[in-house]
């Protein structure tokens, strides 16, 4: 199957910008969210109610499908580890607030992590598929092997996406992952899955899994790799993530280091940020090198070890057809 569009917001210049992995930098604590005009996307009167897990969700969804003049997909579907957690706060200290009396429904609605999916299906008037996926730092992962299997299934195109916002006092990254150094952010990045190419430069997005309470990341991988018929030799770039050094250490035992790249330098840290590390694959496969890395770039690792006991694997590839 094939990656027919693709789109990000982030603290990068990501958004409908083709060729964007030559013009990243490293993130400093200084480094803000870089928002696109949501004018042409969201209707004015929908936008102003809406936090930005919302905003750019929908507006990466619908950025893909305009990119293939797509009216409607085969299914929506969305991975979020914290969904709207800013409106899930808000819900909060309303019923706290309210001591047991009644509170508007709409509080509720708004604050469910499948909002963005289903904010998505009712701007389009979608009935098909819809679904969300929360699995933490897997999220991604998950939605986008439901992606697949909808492909497989007989579905032509699926919109698979992520986002997550960042709302620092009901869920503290960095406390929670025991890591003072990690640059806390947020982003959305959607994607086109389609059972047939569109151009002849779409990338194929090969096999996604992942994995919890894993115990030998090093086994798992290379099973992964086995049972797509690649080997260590035949992966040109890593992008991986982590908060623990041991996830380092293990990868430059099997690749070397020129190989390897921690994409949370240029996406800070969040809980599906293997979602922007999947389209920063596309966009260098696309291109097929990056002046930092190795030349001739044909297929691409993306190995989320964000939460130790977590692994998500996607090999992407070159189009050789």
């Amino acid at each position: 199957m094939y990656i027919t569009a693709s789109s990000t917001i982030s603290f990068q210049p990501t958004f409908r910008n083709k060729g964007f992995s030559d013009e990243i930098s490293e993130l400093n604590d200084e480094s803000e969210i870089l928002h696109p005009d949501y004018t042409d996307f969201i209707p004015k009167m929908k936008r102003r109610r809406m936090t930005d897990v919302l905003k750019m969700g929908i507006t990466c969804a619908m950025d893909c499908l305009k990119q293939i003049d797509l009216e409607q997909p085969d299914s929506i579907i969305v991975g979020t580890s914290m969904g709207c957690n800013i409106f899930t706060k808000r819900f909060l200290d309303k019923i706290n607030s309210s001591k047991g009396g009644l509170l508007s429904p709409t509080s509720f609605i708004v604050s469910t992590h499948n909002t963005i999916a289903g904010q998505i299906s009712l701007l389009l008037s979608n009935h098909n598929y819809n679904m969300t996926h929360t699995q933490n730092s897997l999220s991604f992962e998950q939605a986008l092997m439901d992606g697949m299997l909808c492909i497989l299934e007989g579905g032509e195109n699926i919109l698979v996406g992520s986002s997550d916002e960042n709302e620092r006092e009901l869920y503290n990254m960095v406390t929670r992952l025991n890591n003072k150094t990690l640059l806390s952010t947020y982003g959305a990045s959607f994607f086109i899955l389609s059972k047939e190419k569109k151009e002849k430069d779409n990338i194929k997005l090969v096999e996604a899994e992942s994995f919890g309470l894993v115990e030998d990341r090093p086994k798992i991988l290379t099973q992964f790799l086995n049972s797509n018929k690649t080997s260590v030799n035949d992966i040109d770039l890593v992008l991986y993530s982590n908060s623990v050094p041991e996830t380092v250490n293990e990868l430059i035992d099997i690749f070397p280091s020129k190989k390897l790249y921690d994409f949370q330098k240029i996406t800070g840290t969040y809980l599906t940020n293997s979602g922007f590390a999947m389209n920063y694959g596309v966009d260098i496969l696309t291109k097929g090198n990056h002046p930092s890395f190795e030349k001739n770039i044909n297929r691409v690792l993306i190995y989320n070890n964000l939460i130790p006991e977590n692994l998500g694997l996607i090999l992407i590839e070159k189009n050789s057809d």
